[in-house]
């Protein structure tokens, strides 16, 4: 077997890959349905098993034609747009287009930038150097007792 094909996970008869809980759980979230029978939830259970399947099988032959091992978003978004099984998919999925990222700016220019704008710590330090040189005493409405307690006036 060839390290790209990977064997697909068997299921038994009778039995789905999904948990069964789960899928119940996704089921009952919905307030509109009432009561579900056993083997609707199965057979929801497998349709969601073939929606994967497809759409994975189509992002990967789409990877695969740009020459990529890996599926990416951008290859999800553009399955949904083109395939009409999948329109329905569109608002959720949305196609963005990205720009390549920014270059990177030398250190040197870098560190000029962030030298040029004052840091937090360095507003920290600023004021507590002001309120070095200043007599820190209460506004005249607050009173301190020796003990330190202060109340208002």
């Amino acid at each position: 077997m060839n390290k790209k094909q990977k064997e697909e996970p068997q299921r038994e008869l009778g039995k789905s890959i999904l948990p069964f809980s789960r899928v119940q759980k996704i089921i009952k979230a919905d307030k509109e349905l009432p009561i579900v029978a056993r083997d609707a939830t199965f057979l929801i259970s497998l349709a969601t098993e073939e929606f994967i399947r497809r759409l994975s099988e189509a992002c990967q032959k789409l990877a695969e034609r740009e020459k990529r091992a890996t599926v990416q978003q951008k290859d999800v978004a553009s399955v949904v747009r083109r395939a009409e099984e999948f329109m329905f998919l569109e608002e959720i999925i949305a196609f963005q287009r990205t720009e390549p990222p920014q270059k990177r700016k030398p250190k040197a220019l870098q560190n000029a930038e962030s030298q040029s704008e004052p840091t937090m710590l360095d507003k920290f330090v600023t004021r507590g150097e002001e309120s070095q040189g200043l007599d820190v005493t209460p506004p005249p409405d607050v009173i301190m007792d020796e003990d330190g307690t202060m109340y208002a006036g």
